[in-house]
């Protein structure tokens, strides 16, 4: 796991300088409202990274590591809807769009611009989320985000379509701690 979060800062240090800050373990879950049953899960395994320099923002999200209170849903998750075997995780590769002084303390709205990569779809995304500076360094950061099913090519079949909905809703917290070059 270490070297692969490594690699992710690695991609986002633009040169030896840079500020670069990781979460290994952050949140991300999801809802889905529908007629018959709500569909909900979670992820704690969550890594994202930020360089302030370049105001580059990365996370993958391995998507087996989704709980849900039910293990026949999460079965079903991933090898009927996710196939999460062939297409292991869901990437954002995106930028803070905003001018943000990194080193000056408040909570900040934000939006991240880029692309995100889910059921082996990459799809241009804007999404919506505060960042927390704290004592001159970025401590947390928020999001929430809405995907449609049908533009991933998850496909529902007719048969539970009134379990699922056709839009899923996403948010995402991470906890962020300076990234120390070894």
């Amino acid at each position: 796991m270490k070297n692969l979060i490594l690699f992710f800062v690695i991609l986002l240090v633009s040169n030896s300088y840079s500020q670069s800050f990781v979460d290994t373990k952050g949140k991300a879950h999801f809802f889905s409202k529908a007629t018959i049953e709500n569909i909900e899960a979670t992820s704690t395994q969550t890594i994202c990274a930020l360089n302030t320099d370049s105001k580059k923002v990365f996370a993958k999200i391995p998507i087996k590591s989704f709980e849900f209170h039910d293990k026949l849903m999460e079965e079903h998750f991933n090898e009927n809807y996710l196939e999460s075997e062939k297409i292991p995780y869901a990437t954002l590769d995106a930028a803070i769009s905003e001018s943000i002084d990194f080193a000056k303390d408040g909570v900040y709205d934000l939006t991240l611009v880029g692309t995100f990569d889910l059921h082996g779809v990459k799809k241009p995304v804007s999404i919506k989320g505060k960042l927390t500076i704290a004592n001159g360094l970025p401590t947390t950061a928020t999001a929430d985000f809405i995907v449609a099913l049908a533009d991933y090519k998850i496909k529902i079949p007719k048969i539970v379509a009134m379990s699922i909905a056709e839009t899923i809703k996403v948010d995402v917290e991470f906890n962020f701690v300076k990234y120390e070059k070894k």
